[in-house]
């Protein structure tokens, strides 16, 4: 029986670690997509006994075994179902929508039908063209990072056997938790998110969304992946009411907001927090982490614009449907140095898992079709003009089959290598 893979924090247990690396990897000089599979297979022996921490060309005492519970979990791209020889069609639902490509002078809309663009300074998403992708998560940055290096490792050791190199990292993505559930714009973050009980529904493909054929993709899912820097300088220079307004929460209680009155000032539910708290993420508050319901007077549609409208939208479409617009988000936030007037650069890792990608990018693009509908006499921007995109992509993330050497690979090999591999009888 199929089981999904770990590194999607939809329950309560095991917490999720504060550290996180993304490793992209792309292969340029295969003849076999059986080749490429081998080197899957090396990494993933290699990866299984990082996390007990055991180094395999260190001898180290287990007392000295550190493993900072990491988890890993890998994807693939499209693009690697079109590698020559590849054992598995691509699933349907995958091939149909994709970011787009940035624009050679820079920037570009990341899809039509959405306000996000991609920054001025990328002028190549290459995770369009990778092939496969890994998520770190771990207590701490040593634990992501020293993950990170020691498949570099691996594919080192076997560009030297081979004479040639099979794969080769194209990027390297970190970021990290905030305790006081903050994102660098200073509102609370994830706050409207799937029901624990919601969230398998949501997540994994099921006998549902399953099409003739496409069995072997039971219990996967989708991983979306954003890295999205932050205009913080614009953003301070916003009033904060305006801020408020934009994202539909009070700033520092993180109470929804209900209304805009004639005066361009916002209203907040007047019941929260609850007494005896001071913030909505205080227990108590549960009901005021949802979308509210708007009073509709014409001041107040312009909170139909508001990022937690936006986000988390009203579609009475059950969850399970892939036509619903719930997706399962978790964020971790970046910073790094940079050359601009600032000497950094904040941001923020968008993750989503969904059972298609259908739900991802029709949630993207439901945004335009509410601006389309309501017009909005106040001049509010939108969120998305304090953010870039600089790089994104969409990946199948393929359940765990026992026995099976790594995750997907019934994508390299065919049933008689997978036994060989396996050593099944």
């Amino acid at each position: 029986m199929s089981q999904p893979q770990e590194g999607i924090y939809y329950r309560k247990s095991p917490p999720k670690g504060n550290s996180f690396c993304v490793l992209s990897l792309r292969s340029e000089h295969i003849a076999q997509i059986s080749d490429l599979g081998c080197a899957m297979s090396e990494i993933w022996k290699h990866i299984e006994n990082l996390k007990k921490g055991i180094i395999l060309d260190l001898n180290t005492d287990r007392k000295h075994q550190k493993n900072g519970n990491l988890t890993v979990l890998v994807g693939y791209t499209s693009s690697l179902f079109g590698v020559m020889g590849t054992n598995k069609r691509i699933p349907e639902s995958f091939g149909d929508l994709n970011f787009n490509p940035p624009k050679s002078s820079g920037g570009g809309s990341i899809i039509e039908g959405t306000g996000m663009t991609y920054s001025s300074e990328t002028v190549d998403n290459h995770l369009l063209a990778d092939h496969i992708i890994f998520q770190f998560i771990a207590d701490t940055e040593f634990y992501t990072n020293r993950a990170a290096v020691e498949v570099w490792k691996v594919l080192h050791k076997l560009e030297k056997k081979m004479g040639k190199p099979l794969l080769r990292i194209t990027g390297l993505y970190t970021g990290f938790q905030r305790p006081d559930g903050r994102n660098w714009l200073g509102f609370h973050d994830g706050l409207s998110n799937l029901k624990s009980r919601e969230r398998p529904h949501v997540i994994y493909i099921n006998s549902r969304n399953l099409k003739s054929g496409e069995s072997w993709t039971f219990n996967g899912t989708y991983m979306a992946f954003m890295r999205i820097v932050l205009d913080i300088e614009k953003w301070e220079d916003t009033d904060v009411q305006k801020q408020e307004i934009l994202v539909g929460r009070e700033k520092l209680t993180g109470c929804p907001l209900i209304g805009v009155g004639k005066n361009g000032k916002p209203t907040k539910d007047i019941r929260c927090p609850i007494p005896g708290t001071t913030e909505v993420i205080d227990s108590g508050n549960e009901k005021f982490r949802e979308l509210p319901a708007y009073r509709f007077t014409p001041h107040d549609t312009i909170l139909q614009h508001s990022h937690i409208a936006l986000s988390r939208p009203r579609d009475h479409v059950p969850i399970w449907d892939k036509k619903s617009l719930r997706i399962y988000r978790q964020g971790f936030e970046f910073l790094v140095q940079s050359k601009g007037r600032m000497g950094f650069t904040p941001g923020l890792n968008f993750v989503s898992f969904q059972n298609t990608p259908d739900r991802f990018f029709r949630t993207l693009t439901y945004q335009q079709k509410i601006f389309q509908k309501i017009a909005v006499s106040v001049d509010t921007p939108s969120l998305d003009r304090y953010m870039a995109v600089l790089a994104a992509g969409v990946f199948f993330v393929p359940p765990i089959i026992p026995d099976a050497p790594f995750p997907g690979a019934q994508i390299f090999f065919n049933d008689s290598e997978l036994r060989k591999l396996s050593k099944i009888p």
